[in-house]
């Protein structure tokens, strides 16, 4: 009875080695999240490199940029901030 109990409860037990391999499940998931998120970020870094067309879309999205000439629109919200007094 005592080495049952010693092997589900030590630190080296089935119950430990059965939380190692969920974590190391839960590890392999969001590494490869993380792979794929690098793979964007190569194919952006890419992009940026030889595309003028993806320089001028960071450029106008990101920095807010426009060319000679562009009109830019600002759309301004008219609904009042505060709630209107009783």
């Amino acid at each position: 009875m005592l080495l049952i109990i010693m092997a589900v409860f030590h630190e080296n037990g089935i119950l430990n080695a059965f939380r190692f391999e969920q974590e190391q499940v839960k590890m392999k998931e969001a590494n490869e999240g993380l792979k794929q998120q690098n793979n964007l970020l190569r194919q952006e870094i890419t992009a940026l490199k030889s595309d003028p067309y993806a320089i001028e879309k960071v450029a106008r999205e990101k920095l807010k940029l426009a060319k000679p000439g562009d009109r830019v629109y600002y759309i301004v919200s008219t609904q009042n901030q505060f709630s209107p007094e009783k």
